[in-house]
């Protein structure tokens, strides 16, 4: 369910990783709320991006499994 709150937070996300791409807490972030959202394609997108920078982020790599769960990816032995 998308609320006005979710939205707002949406685009203050976005509009930081314009200006620093390279946030991992802000990517974080909005991948959390891409999944909320059920974008999963996008949150998979942005939790890829945190593990090349970061590989051990256990976080991420949560987030991509649960990414890959609900579009059906199967798992790769290289992220």
């Amino acid at each position: 369910m998308l609320n006005d709150s979710w939205i707002t937070r949406l685009v203050e996300l976005q509009q930081l990783l314009t200006v620093c791409p390279t946030d991992l807490l802000a990517r974080c972030d909005l991948a959390l709320l891409l999944e909320r959202l059920d974008q999963y394609e996008e949150a998979h997108f942005n939790w890829k991006a945190v593990l090349d920078t970061d590989p051990n982020n256990l976080k991420a790599r949560e987030g991509m499994a649960r990414c890959r769960n609900r579009t059906g990816r199967p798992l790769q032995s290289r992220l």
